[in-house]
């Protein structure tokens, strides 16, 4: 056999082993199209903008194991529909085991503490997203943002439920790129949760090791109750520590309405001082969703963050592709009409 023939062969069975495989694991193509039209201000300038908000492609896969087990995969991506491009495996992208000793995972994915947020946002990836307060940037290099960030290199187990409790411990030994031989940006975030249909109740505590003499860690609350089948009302607390500045706090809630196919939503929420005084602001946040089938939402929201004299929050910060940045003592606003689309 010539080898121009065995290494057909070698294709052929290399082939035949891969559709196999594929065959047997359950593959998912998911992804979301999120576009706005945002007239954003930042008190001296203003200007319309197209943004592309947590826009998403990803793959998903899961394989039935012996003794009850599942493994499963996805990867996940950022893709800009605003301007083009997006970077391979950048969201929420693991592999993992779970069973009915809970849920064990590895790659680069939410934190625990993050997922509080993303459960009681009612503006998630739109203008007035909570992270416009709560995500903290540090000022070191070493470190850069952190909460409402991925960890990267993270190991995590999640408990089963026990009575809608569950436990999540997330770590992971180096929070950034590349190989380590001293472990000094170790990380970890915790979460208790209580879930049931409409309720929601969860604490985190979550602690990033820096270098520089910065040790970030955040205490968060987050609630959630459906009063009825058309009101839910959401809070979250969060007190963030060892950071530049000093100690600052983040409370507020939000509520949303439902009223046949479209959906009332704002929240208000304030941010204190730390060491600075008048170093506070307050996100105040009001919008209208219009559902045209489970997969395609319009929207349209109106936010301000009023700014204390040292402060200098934004209102278009969180999830988005376009944001335009505060300007100390200055109010920031935004207009937003929005589409979203689920596939």
């Amino acid at each position: 056999m010539t080898s121009f023939t065995t290494g057909k062969v070698a294709a052929a069975l290399l082939l035949a082993t891969a559709g196999a495989a594929a065959q047997a694991a359950d593959v998912t193509i998911y992804g979301r199209a999120h576009l706005s039209l945002d007239q954003l201000d930042n008190g001296v300038d203003s200007g319309t903008n197209v943004s592309s908000n947590a826009s998403r492609l990803g793959f998903r896969a899961s394989t039935k194991l012996d003794d009850g087990l599942e493994a499963f995969v996805q990867l996940e991506q950022t893709i800009r529909f605003d301007e083009g491009g997006g970077q391979f495996a950048d969201r929420d992208s693991y592999v993992g085991l779970r069973g009915d000793f809970g849920t064990l995972k590895v790659g680069q994915f939410d934190t625990p503490l993050k997922a509080i947020r993303s459960k009681v946002d009612q503006f998630g990836d739109r203008i007035g997203d909570l992270r416009n307060l709560t995500r903290i940037n540090t000022g070191s290099s070493n470190i850069g943002n952190v909460f409402d960030e991925r960890f990267k290199n993270g190991v995590a187990y999640q408990s089963p439920k026990f009575n809608n409790l569950s436990w999540t411990l997330h770590y992971t030994p180096h929070n950034t790129t590349g190989a380590t031989t001293d472990n000094v940006r170790d990380s970890y975030s915790t979460s208790l949760v209580y879930d049931v249909k409409g309720l929601y109740l969860a604490a985190a505590y979550e602690s990033f090791e820096g270098i520089d003499g910065v040790d970030p860690k955040a205490i968060r609350l987050g609630a959630y109750y459906d009063i009825s089948a058309q009101l839910r009302i959401s809070a979250l607390y969060q007190n963030a520590s060892d950071i530049p500045g000093g100690d600052r706090d983040v409370y507020g809630a939000g509520a949303s309405y439902k009223l046949d196919k479209f959906t009332l939503r704002g929240q208000l929420y304030q941010v204190s001082d730390n060491d600075s005084p008048d170093s506070g602001a307050t996100l105040a946040v009001v919008g209208v969703d219009r559902n045209l089938g489970k997969d395609l939402t319009l929207y349209a929201a109106y936010g301000i963050t009023s700014n204390d004299d040292a402060a200098s929050y934004r209102i278009s910060a969180g999830g988005r592709g376009t944001s335009v940045p505060a300007i100390a003592g200055e109010n920031t606003t935004g207009l937003s009409l929005g589409i979203i689309y689920n596939f």
